[in-house]
């Protein structure tokens, strides 16, 4: 299988599951039998490493590397200086990572739903084309550019995941929701007012004057 076919939110749920290290090897560039395979799955990995440093995880964990199939010593070098460092760095969730466990698997459940979502799908999808012929206005990106935009993705996505876990344990209001995830409260509200109008969060009570927010109840 092409590295191209990589699915980062596999990559997240292998973590969650409890590894302590994941290396991805592709082709060299040009090499690649499905053209941009490779490139396709250093934009992932990449992003993926954002998203883990992000969440408190050691963006070191996971590696991309190329070789060809015919290098077997330099496959085995590879391996064996990641395997090295991932030694080094330690048990998923201990020492090497800002953020421990448990709390680390429930961000990792958190970012496997942000990489299994469409706009972090699309956003990828479309970092050829916005890097070389531009969006639909002929806008060309630079890649520094291009890095911001999936920052900005990222932060938000984690955000809106996180209020949905919280929300799944109970009823809360947005005060509570600030509080628990250390976000302003203008963008919690912000969050829930667009995850109200997707049907997905629904107000459940109204204590005095504040409003309590729930899961939204799906119809049978």
């Amino acid at each position: 299988m092409c590295t191209g076919r990589v699915d980062p939110a596999l990559v997240a749920k292998a973590f969650k599951k409890g590894i302590d290290g994941l290396m991805v090897v592709g082709c060299y560039f040009g090499d690649c039998h499905y053209i941009t395979g490779n490139h396709q799955a250093k934009a992932k990995m990449d992003m993926t490493r954002k998203l883990f440093k992000f969440i408190g995880l050691n963006e070191d964990r996971l590696a991309f590397r190329q070789c060809s199939s015919g290098e077997a010593s330099v496959f085995v070098e590879l391996v064996s200086e990641f395997d090295q460092k991932i030694l080094d760095i330690g048990p998923l969730g201990g020492d090497g990572d800002t953020v421990k466990a448990p709390e680390i698997f429930k961000k990792l459940e958190a970012a496997e739903a942000v990489l299994a979502g469409e706009k972090i799908r699309w956003i990828i999808g479309k970092r050829t084309p916005f890097l070389e012929t531009g969006n639909m206005y002929g806008e060309v990106f630079t890649e520094h550019e291009f890095n911001r935009a999936i920052d900005m993705i990222i932060v938000e996505e984690m955000e809106v995941q996180e209020i949905l876990a919280r929300l799944k344990e109970t009823a809360r209001s947005v005060k509570d929701l600030a509080n628990d995830l250390t976000i302003p409260p203008a963008r919690v509200f912000r969050y829930i007012s667009a995850l109200k109008r997707k049907g997905m969060v629904a107000l459940d009570t109204v204590a005095g004057q504040t409003p309590i927010f729930q899961i939204a109840r799906q119809e049978v």
